[in-house]
């Protein structure tokens, strides 16, 4: 399905723009505005570092990070009009949402009054004397008994805080009803705006509990409540944190439903895979194996010498212009039939195997293959690969839902006019 025009011609200009990690670190300029929100510099180079290539973006070349950027910054524009459209449906206000934040706050104001509990313990300075001397000229064993002296002081600091709690909000632990099969509506521990049901807990859900589980989760429970009510009274601020949740956790919501809507059962994939045969289509591979050279006469050369006896491997070890397949002694690892060179591909679609090509010239230099083994391509039945039958369906729908969402909230590229002043 082809995207609109406009789409694709903004996201070309995202892709070629100049970007410096370092310099976009806190900038407020604007990149795109959707609705009544705003992706700034700032905004795409938090996304980048946050993203698992982060570590090797600065060794890819000027192309290759454009391309990062401009998938990135599309990522995020989608993720935008979702969340405008799941508010527009007033996703926000629905039971399950509500109930999956407010365990999301509650584990979140534990977290950080935990933080705080770890964070307030000190190691006594003769202590930490005694350290240094005992690991003198071992930094990493010294910090090692240091994290160990403090896991110890917070297991202890973490017990005794909970009794404090249950004290200062009047907590009453009824473990005699904590038995398998409770009725739901039974108290297990309350307290001051406090209480939990044996429908609380996850193991009353399972068919075989026994009583440690129940009061296993119990106490664990306990453990979270009376801390996040404490986390607050202490004013601890977790607003960051929500509204992070809520931009990732209402398209993800949103997309649930649309999944529901467009998948009620499997009739639609049998259908989409009905109209694509190509999909079930596994494509041959080949073990590939390679010599690259500069010129025709030097491959020529190198034909000759491995018709007489010499290694392909051997050679392309020594001579190939191939960075890659000089480090790998020209061993290519498996490649599909459609992947590649099609110069090459054409070449050596008739090739037997172990048999040395011709010389093939492309654009990277001239090239001698061998095909060491194969794999037939095969068609697979809809069985067989449902999953990706499925993810190629919800792929094509939600790149038509996107560009209905654009323009339902009016996308505006400002990316584009920096681009223009630029040339």
């Amino acid at each position: 399905m082809k995207a609109n025009y406009r789409l694709m011609r903004v996201l070309f200009i995202a892709l070629t723009l100049p970007w410096n990690c370092a310099q976009a670190a806190g900038s407020t300029e604007v990149l795109v505005t959707i609705g009544s929100l705003q992706i700034t510099a700032s905004d795409l180079e938090r996304a980048l570092r946050s993203s698992p290539f982060i570590t090797q973006f600065n060794t890819l070349g000027e192309d290759q990070q454009a391309a990062v950027r401009g998938s990135m910054l599309q990522r995020l524009v989608f993720s935008r009009l979702l969340l405008l459209e799941a508010q527009a449906q007033n996703l926000d206000q629905s039971d399950q949402y509500r109930d999956e934040l407010d365990r999301f706050r509650i584990g979140m104001l534990h977290r950080r009054y935990m933080d705080k509990i770890r964070e307030e313990i000190n190691i006594p300075d003769e202590t930490n004397q005694q350290m240094k001397a005992q690991f003198k000229g071992n930094h990493d064993a010294f910090k090692a008994a240091q994290s160990a002296y403090i896991a110890d002081r917070y297991k202890v600091s973490r017990i005794d805080e909970i009794r404090r709690l249950r004290t200062k909000y009047h907590v009453q632990v009824h473990d005699e009803r904590a038995i398998p099969d409770a009725a739901p509506d039974t108290v297990l521990m309350e307290g001051e705006e406090m209480r939990i049901l044996y429908s609380d807990l996850p193991a009353q859900r399972e068919k075989q509990v026994t009583k440690e589980q129940i009061e296993h989760e119990l106490y664990a429970r306990g453990e979270l409540l009376l801390t996040a009510r404490a986390a607050g009274d202490m004013g601890i601020d977790i607003s960051d944190a929500l509204d992070a949740f809520r931009a990732e956790h209402l398209p993800a919501l949103l997309v649930e439903n649309l999944e529901h809507e467009w998948l009620p059962d499997e009739a639609p994939l049998k259908a989409y895979f009905d109209s694509h045969p190509n999909i079930g289509q596994i494509v041959e591979r080949r073990h590939i194996g390679q010599l690259v050279v500069a010129t025709r006469a030097e491959a020529e050369e190198m034909r000759k010498r491995i018709l007489a006896g010499e290694s392909l491997f051997a050679l392309a070890g020594e001579y190939s212009i191939d960075p890659y397949g000089r480090k790998n002694k020209g061993d290519m690892g498996w490649i599909k039939a459609d992947r590649g060179s099609p110069v090459i591909n054409t070449a050596i679609a008739e090739l037997k195997d172990g048999v040395v090509s011709e010389v093939i010239e492309t654009p990277l230099g001239f090239h001698l293959i061998t095909i060491l083994e194969r794999k037939p391509g095969e068609t697979r039945p809809y069985t067989l690969i449902k999953e990706k039958v499925r993810q190629m369906y919800l792929s094509e729908r939600l790149t038509k839902y996107a560009q209905e969402l654009a323009q339902k909230f009016k996308v505006v590229w400002q990316v584009s006019d920096q681009s223009e002043k630029q040339n």
